[in-house]
C-alpha cells in the first residue's frame, strides 16, 4: 500500500512538472518571441570572430621501448599418480557402487564410455576424469556427498565411479546430456 502512495504521488509531480514545463515555454513563445526567428537574428549579431593565435608545437616525447610481454601458458590438467587401473577394476568399482546406491551398472558404464571413452585420465578442456566432471560440479556434489572436494580426485576411477553413482541416484542424469541413455 505504501509503495502504490509514493507511486501515485510520484506520477502527480512528474505530471506537474510536465504540465508546466510545456504550457510554461508556450506562454513564453507567445508573449515574448510571437514573429521573431531566433537563428536569423542570432547569426546576423554575431561579432567578427578574432583571429586565433598561432600555436607552436613543442617538443614530442619518444617513449622508450617496453618490454614485450610474454604469453604465459595456460594451466592444464594432469591427473595425478595413482595406481594402473584396468578395465576389470573399473568394472569391479561400477558393479560395487551400482550395488550400493541402487543403480543401474549399465548406466554407470554407457556414460563413462560415452564421456571418456572408459579412460580415467581423459581431459578435454575444463572437464575430467571417467566421467568429465568439471571443478565446479565436482566440488559441489562431493561437498553434498560428505567426501573429499579434491578436483583432483576426477581422475581416480574409483571416486568417479562413487560420485557418478550417487549423482544418477539422486536423479542428476542430466549432468551428461549427451550421454544420457
Amino acid at each position: 500500500m505504501k509503495w502504490f502512495v509514493i507511486s501515485a504521488v510520484s506520477i502527480v509531480i512528474i505530471s506537474i512538472f510536465f504540465i508546466d514545463g510545456y504550457f510554461g515555454m508556450s506562454f513564453i513563445d507567445n508573449k515574448y518571441l510571437k514573429d521573431k526567428v531566433l537563428s536569423e537574428s542570432s547569426e546576423i549579431n554575431l561579432p567578427d570572430p578574432s583571429p586565433s593565435p598561432t600555436l607552436t608545437p613543442s617538443p614530442t616525447l619518444t617513449p622508450s621501448p617496453s618490454p614485450t610481454p610474454k604469453p604465459t601458458n595456460t594451466p592444464t590438467l594432469t591427473p595425478l599418480p595413482q595406481l594402473k587401473v584396468t578395465s576389470e577394476d573399473i568394472q569391479n568399482f561400477m558393479e560395487r557402487f551400482a550395488g550400493q546406491y541402487g543403480v543401474d551398472v549399465n548406466v554407470l558404464r554407457h556414460i563413462a564410455v560415452c564421456e571418456s571413452g572408459f579412460n580415467p585420465t581423459a581431459v578435454n578442456g575444463l572437464y575430467a576424469g571417467l566421467y568429465q566432471f568439471n571443478t565446479i560440479t565436482w566440488r559441489n556434489n562431493r561437498l553434498m556427498m560428505g567426501e573429499d572436494t579434491n578436483p583432483d580426485l576426477r581422475f581416480n576411477a574409483e571416486e568417479a565411479i562413487q560420485t557418478a553413482a550417487y549423482l544418477i541416484s539422486k536423479g542428476k542424469r542430466y549432468i551428461w546430456p549427451n550421454c544420457n541413455p
